[in-house]
């Protein structure tokens, strides 16, 4: 690997670490008024991202987590009242999960204080790093999860 591209990557894991940290959690649960776990906070960030209900075992997917897991937190979410389950119109003997009003608060207030916190990191960026930031972060984030998709692919 290139020395650079061996830098970005030691960067990168710098900030998966950051990002994972349970003070990080604890700090954006704080910030939002959530008290929820980490795993609960990805799952309300995933079916808010989706914008639709979704069955347990697409939520474990994008979170590469096994069903019980999410099936578990599921569970707390909905006697918090944050998801509620749903008939999956497709197939009536499986439930979706989908997020109630409180449930869409929680993750937008979430995803409001991670991009405060993201805004005040980049506030003194130049306007052009910014915009390039912002184009080539989520192109590496697609490629990079479309790469090991093919791998996954390759391997069962």
């Amino acid at each position: 690997m290139p020395e650079a591209l061996d830098d970005v990557v030691m960067a990168l894991s710098r900030l998966i670490r950051a990002l994972g940290r349970a003070r990080t959690h604890d700090m954006l649960t704080q910030e939002a008024g959530v008290q929820i776990e980490r795993p609960a906070e990805k799952i309300l960030g995933s079916l808010r991202v989706a914008g639709e209900p979704r069955r347990i075992g697409a939520i474990a997917d994008e979170l590469q987590v096994e069903s019980p897991h999410v099936t578990r937190h599921v569970a707390v979410l909905e006697r918090r009242g944050y998801v509620e389950r749903v008939a999956d119109p497709h197939d009536r003997r499986a439930s979706l999960i989908r997020l109630t009003p409180i449930g869409e608060d929680a993750a937008d207030r979430c995803r409001g204080v991670t991009g405060a916190w993201f805004d005040a990191a980049l506030r003194n960026w130049p306007e052009e790093d910014r915009k390039e930031l912002i184009r080539l972060v989520p192109k590496l984030a697609d490629d990079l999860d479309a790469h090991f998709q093919r791998l996954y692919d390759l391997h069962h």
